[in-house]
């Protein structure tokens, strides 16, 4: 009983995170191939295109055709790197030559500054620091341009594990539901990338965590990391209404004040990147689907935000249709990507890790919602109405980040949404800390749910850790054996 009390304490909690996610990212970063993360070669040219100062990116030096007219300048050397194609080859479950490897550890260094055209211009750079940071440490070491660019994975590694650190250590409630969740398989090997998404899910992981507690410091702290994740993607920009709890707490008027000042800066970068115009993606010439307003008879060669705004303006009830639609049509699908998607975000992990991610989660939600410790859904000043807020802050966001696939992603008229993916869901699970204890509260009559708060709080956690440690073998040992990557 002491082990397991013991277990449950998030000092001890954030200990196992560190240690367990350390080892397992390590692996994850250094046995995948470049360029097998989602996108992560236009990842890895934003946060070398940092190093240069490139934080609004550049104009296409020449006209050109393509669908992206704008990137950022980078290292020669790296974006030869970036073009080795000998890595593709090894993917899916195929022996990569150790020569194609070696031929890639053999590009020197390169002092020229060229253009490299990447639609992540489009994010602010806020999250790609780490990564430019590690770029430039590789530089200065006098690593090879191949290494340097996993030293930069490292680095954001790093960053996560720091983040996902202090958020379970951080939170007065919740840090068993916190260190499951950032110990899922899907996230620890994103963020092992330079995919800003695993930095960004890190973030609101720490800002509810110092949310959780009634202090003007972290209050501000949490205000400013939802700001940078609003920055890097605005649709998350609604998620900063947080903040404003508790609804009926004093000073809610200088908290308004201030969250409409930090919704601004969102609002003014997602100016920027509609003044500079979204990518255009090429399409095979296709006729409109059933919702498109015009003539179904033309043909379209290309994904045109217009288009799909003119859509949504004759059927506004598809607004909040199209969403959720999508989401129950391809809900089979994306779950366990959710859990356990490696490499580019589409293959999963061996199916027997499933059930146990499962009930890891739902263990932790158990707790969260039938702890007797005081919790913010039931400490004064918080209520239902706040957990009512929080709700309607992920609603309005996961919307929001739908609908802008829809406009700068999906054909023309499509009854559902393209380019939904998987990982776009794990940055809401860490504001269920807020969420589940209204559901506790709701479901206390039922019979089994006053036994909750007698339990030792370990047994809750316990499904999580063991998962976390199985995974420091489990899951670079599936990757090795998904790429028969050589060890850098």
């Amino acid at each position: 009983m002491r082990l397991l009390t013991a277990l449950a304490r998030p000092g001890v909690l954030a200990a196992l995170f560190l240690l367990c996610v350390l080892a397992t990212g390590l692996g994850c970063a250094l046995r995948t191939p470049i360029t097998l993360f989602p996108d992560e070669p236009s990842h890895i040219a934003r946060a070398d295109g940092l190093r240069y100062g490139e934080i609004l990116g550049v104009n296409a030096p020449v006209p050109t055709t393509g669908r992206v007219k704008f990137g950022v300048i980078l290292n020669a050397a790296i974006d030869q790197v970036l073009l080795s194609p000998e890595f593709i080859g090894g993917f899916p479950d195929k022996a990569e030559p150790e020569s194609a490897w070696r031929q890639t550890e053999a590009v020197q260094w390169d002092w020229h500054q060229i253009y490299s055209p990447t639609q992540m211009v489009q994010y602010f750079p806020v999250f790609y620091a780490p990564g430019a940071l590690g770029l430039l440490l590789g530089e200065k070491l006098g690593l090879t341009p191949l290494h340097t660019v996993y030293l930069g994975r490292v680095a954001m590694l790093l960053a996560f594990v720091a983040m996902g650190t202090a958020a379970v250590a951080l939170a007065r409630t919740g840090a068993g539901l916190m260190f499951a969740t950032l110990t899922l398989p899907t996230l620890v090997n994103l963020a092992s990338s330079y995919n800003h998404d695993g930095l960004m899910i890190g973030a609101c992981a720490l800002a509810v965590a110092l949310l959780t507690r009634k202090q003007c410091w972290a209050w501000w702290a949490a205000v400013g990391l939802l700001v940078c994740v609003g920055l890097a993607k605005p649709p998350y920009a609604p998620l900063l209404l947080v903040c404003l709890a508790p609804l009926l707490g004093a000073g809610l008027w200088r908290r308004v004040l201030v969250v409409v000042v930090a919704c601004m800066l969102p609002a003014l970068w997602l100016l920027h990147t509609v003044h500079g115009g979204f990518v255009s993606y090429p399409r095979p010439p296709y006729h409109p689907g059933p919702l498109y307003p015009g003539p179904h008879d033309v043909w379209l060669n290309a994904v045109e935000p217009g288009a799909n705004m003119r859509v949504l303006l004759a059927h506004p009830a598809q607004i909040f249709i199209l969403p959720l639609y999508t989401l129950r049509v391809f809900w089979g699908t994306t779950w366990p990507l959710i859990l356990g998607g490696i490499s580019l975000g589409n293959l999963r992990i061996p199916a027997w890790e499933y059930p146990w991610l499962v009930a890891s989660l739902g263990a932790a939600a158990l707790a969260v919602m039938g702890a007797a410790r005081p919790v913010p859904g039931q400490n004064p000043g918080w209520g239902g109405v706040d957990a009512g807020l929080v709700a309607f802050a992920v609603f309005v966001s996961f919307i929001a980040m739908e609908l802008s696939l829809y406009l700068t992603f999906t054909d023309a008229g499509l009854p559902y949404i393209e380019g939904i993916n998987a990982r776009y869901f794990l940055l809401f699970m860490p504001f269920f800390v807020f969420l589940l204890p209204a559901a506790g509260k709701g479901l206390g009559k039922l019979p089994g749910m006053t036994r909750l708060p007698r339990l030792a709080q370990g047994w809750f956690v316990l499904p999580a850790i063991g998962m976390a440690v199985v995974n420091v073998h489990a899951l670079p040992a599936y990757i090795i054996h998904v790429f028969h990557m050589p060890m850098p």
